[in-house]
């Protein structure tokens, strides 16, 4: 009981310390050899590489992250793939453990790893969308070292690392199937933008070049104008400095040209005619309407001219009373 809870702990501790290490880690190697180290406190490890396959060569790559022995294979050196390990991991797609080289190999590897000094090794599968490109080798120097616990922590520690090693752009080129390197493959996808750059700025040239022609003819054309208003300006000027200047003439009237008299105007008279003195009559008053009446019955008196002014305007009562008027008696 104690022993599966001393397992489940340490199953926990490896998650939380490879969560930690996926997540702050961007070098593969750097990445890869945090996990060794925290792999190294739980078992024996002596000797740890990533092998990657290559279909289109039928190469293994081997990156190695915990070298051992002094004659340990550099990063990047290749093996045939047929009749490998990593090869039985493609057909089969499940964990090999190999306990001790030294009493039985089941591949051709097995001197390989011998003559390094390994007795104990294990092979785990890379899955990437259900297919094996690869695998990681856990190899001691002692034999039967793993069991069950220790095949626990490495199938987990796989599947944790699994993930960034397929999508690192260091194996892109072999784990994809290109030629080309990362350097190529960057200096090739330079050329592709500057010509895309170059065509570009040749376009907007001769986009620049049109436009600058057009501006060009709009200031020939403003200029054109500006002349021409101006010589119409000069033009005007002369013309009202003329009339000024000039009076005018007055041509001339042929006897065939004579215009004809003007037509008598109505009630309109000679010079001198005594109709032409006389002003229209004017529309009589009230007053002079009655001051005529009151002469015609000998109220009013005309005066004689010369004598005393006369006010037309002031009706003046006769001395003595109508002889039909009734005389009124002297006041008492």
């Amino acid at each position: 009981m104690k022993r599966k809870e001393k397992e489940k702990e340490e199953q926990l501790a490896l998650a939380s310390a490879l969560s930690r290490i996926v997540m702050t880690r961007a070098d593969i190697f750097e990445m890869g050899r945090e996990v060794v180290f925290e792999l190294k406190q739980l078992m024996p490890l002596n000797w740890v590489t990533i092998g990657l396959i290559e279909e289109s060569k039928n190469l293994l790559h081997l990156f190695t992250l915990l070298p051992k022995t002094s004659t340990d294979p550099g990063p990047g050196e290749s093996i045939p793939l047929d009749d490998t390990p990593v090869d039985w991991l493609v057909k089969n797609k499940k964990a090999l453990l190999e306990p001790d080289l030294l009493v039985e190999s089941r591949f051709w590897t097995g001197d390989y790893w011998l003559n390094k000094g390994l007795r104990t090794i294990v092979y785990m599968p890379l899955f990437s969308g259900g297919k094996v490109f690869g695998g990681l080798i856990f190899a001691s120097t002692r034999p039967r070292t793993y069991g069950d616990r220790e095949l626990k922590l490495l199938r987990y520690a796989t599947s944790q690392l699994a993930s960034p090693i397929r999508y690192s752009r260091l194996f892109a080129h072999i784990i994809e199937g290109k030629q080309d390197t990362v350097a190529e493959d960057w200096m090739t996808r330079t050329e592709q933008t500057l010509r895309e750059l170059t065509d570009a700025i040749s376009e907007y040239a001769l986009h620049l070049k049109s436009h600058t022609a057009a501006i060009q003819g709009l200031s020939e054309a403003s200029q054109e104008l500006k002349n021409s208003a101006a010589e119409q300006n000069r033009v005007l000027a002369d013309l009202a400095n003329a009339i000024t200047r000039t009076p005018p003439v007055k041509e001339p009237v042929t006897t065939g040209e004579q215009e004809p008299p003007p037509l008598p105007v109505k009630d309109s008279y000679p010079p001198g005619c005594y109709n032409k003195q006389r002003k229209p009559a004017r529309a009589e008053t009230l007053v002079e309407k009655q001051r005529k009446l009151l002469e015609k019955r000998g109220a009013i008196k005309r005066p004689v001219r010369g004598s005393q002014p006369y006010d037309k305007d002031v009706i003046r009562t006769p001395s003595r009373p109508p002889r039909y008027r009734r005389q009124l008696p002297p006041p008492l």
